[in-house]
């Protein structure tokens, strides 16, 4: 085990049955994984932005060679088995679209950057063209510089959006594909605690 993979083992306990590192949540009730301002039954619903924040940023940080689950952990005597089957279904579907709009958004950009290079080869192509005529123009000669420049600029923008925009939604659509297939867990707080919790109010 390298030391980046030990700080890792300390950070996120492991689930010894898979090996899974544990994206662990504590939660005083099941609505508490969605927005309170939307009010579309559980299947539907939109994602509390603190724990979509902290999904996505807990996934970052484990290597993705590494699996990873999702444990949410209840009061006693909470659990609810069919409540859980549809915040299963809500985080999946919640997941499947934040990866369709990011997919809809990866082919905008590499519409835009093919768009880009044809129109910067074009340019090119066509100040190429013309500069040995335009030498004897000066006029001429300054639009062909012109579409010299406008050219490379084409060009630079496509390289932008491939290499720094994309990059960026790639890397989204990958920790929200990693977290659509990673397993959900339910678990509540064990008896004891809470009759200790119990305990210390009363004294």
């Amino acid at each position: 085990m390298t030391p980046k993979d030990g700080f890792f083992h300390e950070v996120y306990s492991v689930d010894q049955a898979n090996n899974a590192y544990m994206v662990e949540v504590a939660l005083d009730q099941y609505t508490d994984i969605f927005s309170e301002w939307d009010p579309a039954p559980f299947k539907r619903r939109e994602l509390d932005p603190d724990l979509q924040l902290y999904l996505e940023s807990s996934a970052d940080e484990i290597p993705a060679k590494y699996s990873i689950e999702v444990c949410f952990s209840l009061p006693y005597g909470t659990r609810d088995a069919a409540m859980e089957e549809d915040v299963r279904a809500g985080l999946r579907n919640s997941f499947d679209f934040k990866i369709y709009l990011l997919k809809q958004e990866i082919k905008l950009i590499n519409t835009r950057t093919l768009r880009y290079v044809l129109a910067g080869l074009g340019t090119l192509l066509v100040a190429t063209l013309v500069a040995k005529p335009a030498e004897v123009n000066v006029l001429t000669s300054v639009l062909t510089e012109g579409l010299f420049i406008g050219g490379w600029v084409f060009l630079w923008e496509a390289v932008s959006l491939f290499f720094f925009s994309n990059r960026d939604l790639y890397y989204r659509y990958r920790t929200f594909r990693r977290l659509r297939r990673a397993e959900i867990i339910f678990s509540e707080a064990a008896q004891q605690e809470r009759k200790r919790g119990t305990d210390l109010e009363v004294v």
